[in-house]
């Protein structure tokens, strides 16, 4: 009892800190989604990691964002987000995920 007495503050105050993150981390994307990952990089959720690469060529007409994924991944990867608002996972070192990450740079 004497331990869920010590951990049930922590827990409040570790919820609420985790809210305040996420009020955060969703603003932030919506302005600048290139550049949350450097910002937010001790918070950011197993969703912002790629676990695995789409295996279908990007096409980049579809795609209207994107971001790469934060150093605390277990891989390395972009995310894309396509015009209908679904996410993809691609492998940055592939030449085509890397002329669709310029082209969209530029735009």
């Amino acid at each position: 009892m004497k331990v869920f007495a010590a951990a049930f503050p922590f827990l409040i105050v570790a919820t609420a800190f985790g809210a305040q993150v996420q009020a955060l981390h969703e603003p932030m994307v919506a302005i600048r989604p290139h550049e949350t990952s450097i910002h937010l990089q001790g918070f950011h959720r197993p969703s912002d990691c790629c676990t695995q690469y789409t295996p279908r060529k990007i096409r980049c007409g579809s795609m209207k964002d994107y971001y790469e994924t934060s150093s605390g991944c277990s891989q390395p990867g972009v995310i894309f987000l396509t015009k209908k608002g679904q996410r993809v996972c691609a492998n940055p070192f592939d030449l085509g995920v890397q002329n669709c990450v310029r082209s969209l740079k530029s735009n």
